[in-house]
């Protein structure tokens, strides 16, 4: 935890995220404080939008609720404000661990669930140029290692023997890693993500902006280049997810989108109109959909209470700091892990009902069951016509960060082009460009393309670089 701390303490600079298509420009200017009762580190600012066309026809159509909940009027993080972020995050654990201890899966378990995902893992590791290539053009602007891109590696048809060792070398990680014998305790690399700390206005333009944490974001190549040697990803994650229904004797219809991809929102749609029970995991998310009504879950404190979940025989793909293990957030596994602890708590601690609820490990969200929410979408309005929720003035994407001159004003345009804001604007009223269900859009999507937390990027055609 020291290592991580003396980087956070280093760290003065402050990034922001580009304009949605909401706004044509924005100007923003923030600096690092202190809090002046706990000391503690928070950055405060101003940010000015000044609305596209499509972002003043949204604030005068959408319901307050659709504006509100899951918005982001901006975007702000350093590193300084990490060590507010890995404090919290240990301190709670510290106060439940006791009681996480009840929740946790036998060792006897783990070692069983350890063992699929070792031959999952190590089974479907090999050298295909042409999936390479498709996923170094796929990751082109995401780092291997500190300072090198994706896009900066040799072609992969052409220099065999660089990739083949690169292989090797991930796979020998891997065997130690999934031993089951070790702790990966060797600090990782370590990134920042932006969090909304406050929520858009019908009609503000103008926010005074407080922000207290930034996200945590830890990787290593030895873990996080795993899915370059993976052409078949989706048996990978079919496999693992598969193997925790058996071993956690789950028999309800439970849904992955790894595994089943943009299905997963028809899902939904069947769930609340057709009265179709089912059950959709991600992460630390958790929908149970039951005689037509929603139950959303959220796993507390995820990230840090997972390796406590899962126990020893996982712990050699995490992180350790304050005590604990955490999940890296950028590793192979992140997504797998987080699920297969969230399937654990459900088979074993949850039904249907909606009447268990576990403080500190597995709570309601109820605003998300208000306007039923799921990855992204609401459906209270129309199952068969699901919509953005949360009007987003700003991206938040790890290739699109801006670095705010210390003290000055830094103004930002919106770089994208009509027929993208349209399909972004038409997706907050549940059409496609054609007039068609957003549904349509999206249930297509196969599992081995699914992008966790981009379905705005989805609809509006791109990236939106």
């Amino acid at each position: 935890m020291d290592h991580y701390m003396r980087r956070f303490r280093r760290g003065t600079r402050i990034t922001t995220g580009p304009p949605s298509p909401a706004v044509d420009r924005l100007a923003i200017r923030a600096e690092l404080t202190a809090d002046p009762e706990s000391g503690q580190p928070r950055i405060k600012g101003k940010v000015i939008h000044q609305l596209s066309d499509w972002g003043e026809r949204l604030m005068k159509e959408l319901p307050p609720d659709q504006i509100i909940h899951r918005s982001r009027p901006a975007n702000l993080a350093s590193s300084r404000l990490q060590m507010n972020e890995m404090t919290r995050r240990v301190t709670k654990m510290r106060e439940n661990y006791q009681n996480l201890l009840q929740f946790s899966v036998p060792t006897s378990i783990s070692e069983e669930l350890l063992s699929i995902k070792r031959d999952a893992t190590l089974s479907r590791i090999k050298f295909d140029p042409d999936w390479i290539s498709h996923y170094m053009t796929e990751h082109k602007d995401s780092s291997v290692a500190p300072g090198i891109k994706w896009a900066g590696l040799p072609d992969p048809h052409k220099d065999t023997s660089f990739w083949l060792d690169f292989m090797d070398q991930v796979k020998a990680g891997l065997e130690q890693a999934l031993s089951g014998e070790t702790h990966f305790d060797t600090p990782l690399n370590i990134g920042a993500r932006m969090r909304a700390d406050q929520a858009v206005e019908p009609g503000m333009t103008e926010y005074d902006l407080e922000i207290t944490r930034t996200r945590i974001v830890t990787f290593t190549c030895a873990l996080s280049a795993v899915f370059a040697f993976m052409p078949e990803k989706k048996e990978f994650y079919r496999d693992m997810f598969e193997g925790c229904l058996d071993v956690f004797d789950i028999s309800e219809n439970v849904m992955f989108p790894p595994v089943h991809g943009g299905e997963v929102y028809l899902a939904a749609a069947e769930g609340l109109k057709d009265n179709e029970s089912n059950v959709i995991v991600l992460g630390d998310d958790c929908n149970i959909y039951h005689k037509g009504e929603q139950l959303a879950y959220d796993g507390a404190n995820w990230e840090t209470q997972v390796g406590t979940i899962l126990g020893a025989p996982f712990h050699g793909t995490k992180t350790r700091f304050g005590g604990f293990s955490h999940v890296p957030s950028g590793v192979f596994d992140t997504t797998l892990d987080d699920t297969i602890a969230t399937l654990w708590v459900y088979g074993k601690f949850l039904d249907n009902t909606g009447n268990i609820e576990i403080p500190n490990v597995f709570e309601r969200e109820k605003k998300d069951e208000d306007v039923n929410f799921m990855l992204g979408l609401r459906y209270m309005d129309d199952p068969t016509r699901p919509r953005l929720q949360g009007l987003k003035l700003v991206r938040d994407t790890a290739t699109s960060t801006e670095i705010l001159p210390r003290g000055r004003l830094l103004e930002l345009q919106n770089k994208y082009d009509d027929e993208q804001s349209l399909r972004w604007y038409l997706g907050y009223h549940g059409e496609t460009i054609d007039g068609e269900s957003i549904l349509d859009l999206l249930s297509p999507i196969d599992g081995n393309d699914w992008k966790s937390g981009t379905v705005d990027q989805v609809i509006a055609g791109n990236s939106g670089n």
